[in-house]
């Protein structure tokens, strides 16, 4: 079929012999503004750019991307498109080279067939994980291919040398994933990150000029495996997470990076604390606050710190509890934001506050610990709410914590305005463990509702969400 350009309405766009409308010219994507907007994903920008500067009617761009104009219109408006596969149906659609929105540079599946990995369902089962896992802590040479996701590094041509701007690139394609996973949840980001995963490890292959550049590859590669392995921990694939963040352990060992490896067993904690293990996840923590040590890297230690205050509180060790907070109060009032490495930056002020009004809400389940820390989980959740500076999935979590401490001092009304922050929240958030807390949320509402139907309301609205 021959094809030409055509001005229509002002704007280019591909037409076919016929004259009818094809795709945008491909021209367009490589305009500073287009390529900007696209590299944030934001579409509203995107078909605002296409209507507006290039006269594409808002119809047409519909029909290409596979909506309705009116539905355009509310994107235009600033209605958020998430979810990959729309994503990716609208590039398809509209001709747009995937790599420019960080889409996925295949559709084939990552975990590729062959020798099956050891299974991780149970504690027991985890126990000689657990003892490779700790081997890598003390210096040991990683004992854990029996637990690594297996995959291909089939998914597109890599460079034939790997160049600073090589390296450069994964980390910029890592650190947008970063910020959607934080805004809108594991859900919305997690196959894109790992459909550039599985191009991304065909780097380690290719070669390097020098060791300090495969190197600092290796630490690169480290973080985008564990932010894959946090982000199938937040969908709920709590295997998978595991998989992925052994293999970011091994590989941050690799680069000498010990921060990176304290920051996989962190995500490995807290994958065992989700599935109510604190002691497995005690473990864990401890693990990577050795490490942490190791590395001089307060942020890191803070983190860790916090985290193993958390295990205790689920084993309601109170005096545990207040040492660990302290001490995480006081490495992050050593660290230096600037200095910090990126995974730890999310650890601020707010996530202090957040995390402790978690810990407090932990503790306050146990009955002799109710009266002195649920008030302190609503206290601290408060203050993380009032300082963070936009919702997104922290903010839901500390409407959670602030709901159950109301919840557990029997403050029915309380309850109400933080539940519904967070029923609200779960419309953009695509978080399995979110939806997961809001169940642990009504357990502790559950028993409150015989004499008020708000809360009874909450509690089926609630159940009916997490059971879908």
């Amino acid at each position: 079929m021959l094809h030409s350009l055509s001005i229509v309405d002002g704007g280019a766009v591909n037409v076919d012999a016929y004259g009818r409308h094809v795709r945008p010219d491909p021209r367009l994507w490589g305009e500073p503004p287009m390529r900007d907007a696209l590299g944030r994903r934001d579409i509203g920008a995107v078909f605002l750019l296409l209507h507006r500067r290039h006269g594409i009617t808002q119809r047409r761009i519909g029909e290409l991307a596979g909506f309705a104009a009116s539905e355009v219109y509310e994107v235009m408006r600033g209605r958020k498109i998430m979810a990959y596969d729309v994503l990716a149906r609208i590039a398809e659609g509209l001709g747009i080279p995937r790599g420019l929105m960080g889409l996925a540079h295949a559709e084939a599946a990552a975990e590729q067939p062959g020798p099956v990995p050891l299974p991780l369902d149970d504690s027991h089962q985890r126990q000689p994980f657990i003892a490779a896992l700790a081997g890598v802590a003390v210096g040991g040479a990683p004992a854990l291919d029996a637990w690594l996701p297996h995959m291909t590094s089939s998914a597109g041509p890599v460079p034939e040398t790997v160049t600073p701007a090589t390296i450069a690139s994964v980390r910029e394609i890592t650190n947008r994933h970063r910020q959607l996973d934080a805004a809108y949840g594991g859900g919305s980001c997690r196959d894109s990150a790992l459909g550039y995963l599985l191009w991304a490890r065909g780097l380690l292959h290719t070669p390097c000029p020098d060791q300090s550049l495969a190197a600092d590859l290796h630490r690169k590669l480290a973080d985008l495996h564990n932010l894959v392995g946090w982000m199938s921990h937040d969908l709920g694939q709590h295997n998978s997470a595991r998989r992925y963040l052994a293999q970011g352990l091994v590989l941050a060992q690799q680069a000498g990076d010990d921060s990176l490896m304290a920051d996989a067993y962190y995500r490995l904690g807290r994958v065992s604390i989700h599935q109510n293990d604190p002691r497995e996840a005690l473990h864990l923590f401890q693990l990577g606050l050795m490490v942490a040590t190791n590395s001089t890297c307060p942020s890191s230690a803070a983190i860790l710190h916090a985290n193993i205050g958390w295990a205790h509180a689920k084993m309601g060790n109170a005096a545990a509890v207040r040492d660990s907070l302290s001490r995480a109060g006081e490495e992050l009032n050593r660290a230096d934001g600037h200095d910090a490495p990126q995974w730890t930056r999310f650890f601020s002020v707010a996530d202090l506050a957040g995390m402790s009004g978690v810990v407090h809400a932990a503790l306050a389940r146990h009955d002799e610990h109710r009266k002195t820390h649920a008030p302190l989980a609503i206290e601290h959740a408060s203050r993380a709410l009032d300082s963070r500076t936009d919702a997104s999935r922290s903010g839901a979590f500390d409407h959670v914590t602030a709901a159950t401490g109301h919840a557990l001092l029997g403050e029915g009304p309380q309850v109400l305005p933080h539940a519904s922050a967070v029923l609200t929240a779960t419309g953009t958030v695509r978080s399995r463990r979110l939806l997961d807390r809001l169940d642990g949320l009504a357990d502790v509402v559950a028993p409150h509702t015989d004499q008020d139907s708000a809360l009874r309301d909450l509690v089926t609205e609630i159940r009916i969400l997490t059971a879908a």
